[in-house]
């Protein structure tokens, strides 16, 4: 009886896990699709203020710009490092990653 308790808690841990993870990855289209909506209301507010833009003509355009500029920014800032250098931070907190580098410290040590 217990197994079957374990058994069906770490399938629903397993299915819990893997809802998060593609919440996360919808996410990011998600904020994709966000920014569309706030140039939206950019390029409408700009309307109201008497510049004349076609949002029917130019939001996709405009739209695709965006996108471009902010995967091209994307790719900047990896080659830059910027990514890398974020992940160093955050596996520095991670403790599980501390252990692992301590092991590998005493490794080495111990191959010296």
């Amino acid at each position: 009886m217990p197994n079957i308790i374990l058994s069906i808690f770490f399938k629903f841990r397993e299915l819990l896990v893997y809802s998060k993870v593609w919440a996360q990855r919808t996410m990011s289209w998600v904020a994709i699709l966000n920014s569309g909506m706030i140039l939206f209301l950019v390029l409408s507010k700009l309307q109201e203020y008497g510049i004349l833009i076609h949002i029917t003509k130019w939001y996709i355009p405009i739209f695709i710009g965006v996108l471009f500029l902010m995967v091209l920014f994307g790719y900047i800032e990896d080659k830059a490092g910027f990514h890398r250098e974020e992940r160093r931070a955050q596996s520095a907190k991670d403790p599980y990653m501390r252990e692992i580098i301590e092991r590998l410290k005493k490794i080495e040590k111990k191959l010296k």
